[in-house]
């Protein structure tokens, strides 16, 4: 398990060919990430799967969010327009918080990191990689996203694909400089 996590990196759309991914693949790594541990066993993960021609419904919902009459809503359309086309599928990320909020908000977030983090590590096992992008108009304040409960908060957007990409390192801080050491 550990080279796997040692291992792991952002792979962007820019790199993924087009060969498309498989619902089956799709469910083995939603499956993993519904595997993610959460207080009180509130599972706030949600996600909405977009391939294939649905990609353009997610385009769509993407500029309701962001407002088509913005002044630069033609370039951001664009920018992300790209990043989908690009990916084999684009994965939507929820918390669908605890309607009776019997945790703190920042567990369920958590939770929901946790179980994005599964399906990261999963898209080893089918040789994909994939990027986790939260830009502020998905994460900000624009508004609950088309479709989802008012109890659903948007985290972002995961892409991912069959990579066609040189591997770079993926360089980190010293592990030591994160940690104190209390002992007797």
């Amino acid at each position: 398990m550990h080279p796997l996590i040692t291992n792991r990196k952002s792979v962007f759309p820019q790199f993924f060919t087009d060969r498309a991914v498989s619902r089956t693949v799709l469910e083995e790594l939603l499956e993993a990430a519904n595997m993610a541990p959460s207080h009180r066993k509130t599972e706030p993960w949600r996600f909405r799967v977009y391939r294939g021609d649905g990609k353009q419904a997610l385009k769509a919902e993407m500029m309701e969010v962001y407002g088509a009459d913005r002044p630069d809503a033609e370039t951001t359309a664009k920018k992300f327009g790209q990043k989908i086309d690009q990916s084999a599928a684009v994965l939507l990320i929820f918390m669908h918080r605890d309607p009776k909020e019997s945790v703190p908000e920042w567990e369920e977030i958590a939770a929901v990191g946790a179980a994005v983090e599964n399906l990261w590590l999963s898209l080893h096992d089918h040789g994909l990689g994939g990027y986790w992008s939260s830009p502020g108009f998905v994460c900000g304040d624009y508004g609950a996203w088309p479709g989802a409960a008012g109890n659903e908060r948007c985290l972002g957007f995961f892409y991912l694909g069959y990579p066609d990409a040189p591997n770079l390192p993926r360089p980190r801080g010293d592990w030591r400089e994160k940690v104190r050491w209390v002992e007797g």
